[in-house]
């Protein structure tokens, strides 16, 4: 703390001399220039110094944007099978004669819709195959003799898979598929004596292979029984029978040599999907073959790019898939599928890795095609072991 000198005169001592008076005046005035003061002319000031840049506030990180459909494309494009063997459309088309294809093209001449969609079919197989689909819903007789294509179709109140004029012949497209998918194994489908047509409906697909391969006993089961009844009443060639939710069927064991299953696991939650397998592993005989198809990370990007799923809900399957190799969803509800209420039957996709991983080594994996199915859904070709 500073003090004062002893020496230092008092203040009412320094007012009364004049010349120091005036020095205090003259700071006093000095003083006041800068606040204002009136009557007097203000000081050259110093310029005031600019004020310091403001520091750089580093932007905020981008939010996580929402995923987008074109988010789920892969790159790995959608497989094919042996498509230069030859299809169940070929084989039943090669029955007819020209004058036989004249006949249905004279018909379809007096329906403009159908005959504007055959004369714009792109390619020969396509041709063909409206030729058969149209033959049949046109009930032109040379069409139902020389192939053994059935006109009956399922009512409205009955479960089918796809109406009208394309479905006309059956599942032609799903028995080509089944036909490519054993060709590119190996498997000749003419050597299979008994096959099963597992979750068949009303027997789309296994009324067009009793058609092209009537030596095979063919064999078709779906819980939906009122699909069986209208089968097994207008399909005689076929035996069908209802079967339960969950395992077993009333077959023998090895009693198939091959079974087919078209977007079935695609509705199994896992664990009965695996009990289902083991199942399928009892009936088929060693040697025996199960072609099956399920939705995977092709699916994922089907769906999104129709915009069917959110991206959101696309973004949980894949994470389902990378994490436990399955996703599942009880998406039918109360009402159930067609009447068939199971909490276990809902929609489902399962990674090649979950599907190796489960199967093997009771199963040996053939074929692997990747979105074989429409662009869509997974194909497999499994040896029992």
């Amino acid at each position: 703390m500073c003090k004062v000198p002893a020496s230092f005169p008092p203040m009412a001592g320094l007012t009364n001399r004049p010349r120091l008076r005036r020095l205090i005046e003259r700071a006093a005035r000095d003083a006041l220039y800068p606040v204002g003061a009136p009557n007097q002319p203000a000081p050259m000031l110093p310029p005031a110094p600019e004020p310091p840049p403001a520091p750089e506030i580093p932007p905020e990180p981008p939010r996580a944007s929402l995923p987008q459909a074109s988010d789920f494309a892969r790159e790995l494009q959608p497989g094919s099978l042996d498509v230069e063997r030859a299809t169940v459309s070929s084989l039943l088309y090669e029955r007819l004669s020209e004058e036989d294809v004249a006949k249905v093209e004279r018909r379809l001449s007096e329906v403009p819709e159908l005959d504007s969609n055959y004369a714009s079919a792109p390619t020969t197989a396509l041709r063909s195959f409206l030729v058969l689909a149209y033959g049949v819903w046109l009930g032109v007789p040379a069409v139902l003799e020389k192939t053994g294509l059935i006109l009956d179709q399922p009512p409205e109140k009955v479960h089918a898979m796809a109406r009208g004029p394309l479905a006309a012949a059956g599942g032609l497209y799903e028995a080509d598929l089944l036909v490519d998918a054993l060709a590119s194994a190996g498997v000749d489908i003419e050597t299979i004596r008994t096959g099963l047509d597992f979750g068949c409906s009303s027997g789309r697909v296994a009324r067009v292979l009793a058609a092209a391969y009537p030596k095979t006993r063919w064999c078709g089961c779906d819980p939906n029984v009122e699909a069986i009844e209208w089968a097994t009443e207008n399909l005689p060639a076929i035996d069908f029978f209802a079967s339960s939710d969950v395992p077993p069927l009333p077959l023998a064991d090895g009693s198939l040599d091959a079974a087919y299953a078209i977007s079935i696991w695609s509705h199994f939650a896992p664990e009965l999907g695996l009990r289902w397998f083991e199942e399928m592993h009892r009936l088929i005989r060693p040697g025996g073959n199960l072609v099956l198809t399920t939705h995977g990370m092709t699916s994922v990007a089907y769906y999104a790019q129709l915009s069917l799923r959110t991206p959101q809900q696309s973004d949980e399957i894949v994470g389902a898939l990378y994490r436990s190799g399955w996703w599942y969803a009880p998406e039918f509800g109360e009402e159930g599928d067609w009447g068939v209420v199971n909490p276990d039957w809902g929609t489902a996709f399962l990674s090649p890795e979950w599907m190796l991983t489960q199967l093997c080594p009771r199963w040996r994996v053939l074929e692997f095609v990747p979105g074989r199915n429409q662009h869509n859904q997974d194909v497999y070709v499994l040896e029992r072991v």
